[in-house]
């Protein structure tokens, strides 16, 4: 009986908040600490992604902080590109041009053509010569340069307005070793170009985490977590904040869920609310590793940036630099 009631206080509670789109009391706005207006891959509603057109547009648009994703080549070369797998599921919706808000969609060689192949089986001048990116509408590639992780570093080093650049490793777990080829080069460019932000490390991957981590132990690190479809009624199962403490990372990065998630917004949100206050309270513990940051990715909703800067939330990576940016002035937050 009481496990019952347990579970209909859950269904009534999930009923009230799902029509309830932002039901903040009283505001949680964090500015003490730095909030990372993040563009993510640069600002690809407007430049093909992952592009130093991208980065640089993304600049003027006022981030302070940019995601790009890194791959790694045959040969050995880590380049900035988002599909590892150009026949995995979020690689074959991309390639249809489903992806909501970009411009550009990923051009990839046809199928049996002998060239479709994982990033990690391709050299860095087959890659560049049959992968682009088409304009959504259009037939043919716009050409971009795909860039090597070397020369984003040489671009970067001296973009003091950058404090943050997050990269997301697209390393899987069965080549979870390759991670290291990336961290090696990233050690190495520090040494060589001292540019002047610093680096966050993403992945989805325990595996990958733990071999990074062995290596280098001093990088900032995030541990990703994705929302499972379906029902969601207790969000706190989600938190990216307990992922972040139970693996000592000092960043927390949450994806906003999409329709295969019941109701995604209120469910993101009320993850939200609950990870900003385990945060606080974590961070009072001296005993526990401080995390530094609770970031959601990827917001492009101007009312749902909104609503996060109200809970507490410590930046965002969007697809609209400009947008959030307008709101972090708005509301004053430390940038």
């Amino acid at each position: 009986m009481a496990s019952l009631k347990r579970k209909l206080v859950k269904y009534r509670i999930w009923l009230r908040e799902l029509f309830r789109f932002c039901p903040i009391s009283k505001l949680k706005v964090d500015r003490e600490n730095l909030f990372l207006v993040c563009g993510h891959r640069g600002s690809p509603v407007n430049e093909p992604e992952n592009t130093i057109p991208s980065f640089e547009r993304a600049l003027r648009e006022g981030v302070n902080s940019l995601e790009l994703d890194l791959c790694v080549t045959k040969d050995k070369e880590v380049i900035l590109w988002h599909d590892w797998n150009p026949d995995e599921l979020v690689a074959l919706i991309r390639e249809k041009g489903i992806e909501p808000d970009v411009a550009y969609k990923p051009d990839f060689p046809a199928p049996f053509s002998g060239l479709r192949n994982k990033t990690s089986e391709l050299t860095l001048s087959e890659i560049r010569k049959y992968f682009n990116y088409v304009k959504k509408g259009e037939s043919h590639s716009v050409n971009a340069h795909i860039p090597t992780f070397r020369e984003f570093i040489d671009w970067i080093k001296d973009k003091k307005q950058v404090k943050y650049v997050f990269l997301d490793i697209k390393v899987p777990k069965d080549e979870k070793e390759l991670i290291l080829i990336i961290l090696d080069q990233l050690n190495a460019l520090i040494k060589e170009f001292n540019p002047t932000t610093n680096f966050i490390v993403e992945t989805f991957f325990t595996e990958v985490l733990q071999i990074a981590k062995g290596k280098y132990p001093d990088l900032n690190y995030s541990l990703d977590v994705e929302i499972p479809p379906g029902f969601i009624f207790l969000p706190r199962r989600h938190s990216t904040i307990k992922v972040a403490a139970k693996n000592q990372n000092n960043v927390a990065i949450i994806m906003r869920p999409r329709q295969i998630t019941i109701a995604n917004w209120m469910t993101f949100r009320r993850v939200i609310w609950y990870d900003v206050r385990r945060k606080l309270r974590l961070n009072k513990k001296q005993s526990t590793p401080r995390i530094d940051f609770l970031i959601g990715c990827t917001i492009n909703d101007k009312r749902e940036m909104e609503c996060l800067i109200k809970s507490g939330i410590n930046g965002m990576q969007t697809d609209y630099p400009r947008r959030l940016d307008n709101l972090a002035n708005k509301y004053k937050l430390k940038k």
